[in-house]
């Protein structure tokens, strides 16, 4: 099971949601939930590891500096494909934090110049086509987003990942 509580829709669109535990466990169960969603659906990322990579730092990123190892605390994740996007919803309830107004870190300095943190977001915003953030209802909200164009073969709709 990949938590005590997931959702899966087909329409309009495949939609799946589920609450994970804030903590390294939940951070898997969110990889493995999105590796079963994509293949369950056909959706085909022409390269996947930016996904997860994305989500699994979104998400470590959460475990460590959010939740301060409260593993208690439930973060939901949403994947969906929306308007010919393949989409990532994160929420959570730590502290205020938008991840896009942090500097991005210089990554042309010698390692032994450069002040700690901030690689992992200036990843995500790289690897992903959109990344938005909002505060409502206690929660941080964080969308991420890639392109995807359809493309049809062996009677099986499939998605297509642009770059």
């Amino acid at each position: 099971m990949i938590s005590a509580f997931f959702e899966e829709t087909m329409a309009p669109a495949p939609r799946l949601s589920l609450r994970v535990p804030g903590s390294t466990s939940g951070v898997r169960r969110a990889i493995d939930a999105l590796d079963a969603f994509v293949a369950r659906h056909g959706i085909v990322l022409r390269a996947p590891w930016q996904v997860r990579l994305a989500l699994d730092e979104t998400l470590s990123n959460i475990v460590k500096h959010a939740y301060r190892g409260r593993t208690h605390d439930i973060i939901l994740v949403t994947f969906a494909v929306v308007g010919g996007e393949f989409q990532v919803t994160i929420a959570d309830s730590g502290p205020a934090y938008d991840p896009l107004k942090a500097p991005a870190p210089d990554i042309e300095a010698p390692l032994e110049a450069r002040s700690p943190g901030g690689l992992g977001v200036y990843l995500v915003r790289k690897l992903m086509d959109r990344v938005e953030y909002s505060r409502a209802g206690g929660r941080n909200r964080l969308v991420l987003g890639r392109r995807l164009s359809t493309r049809r073969g062996a009677g099986t709709r499939k998605l297509r990942q642009s770059s």
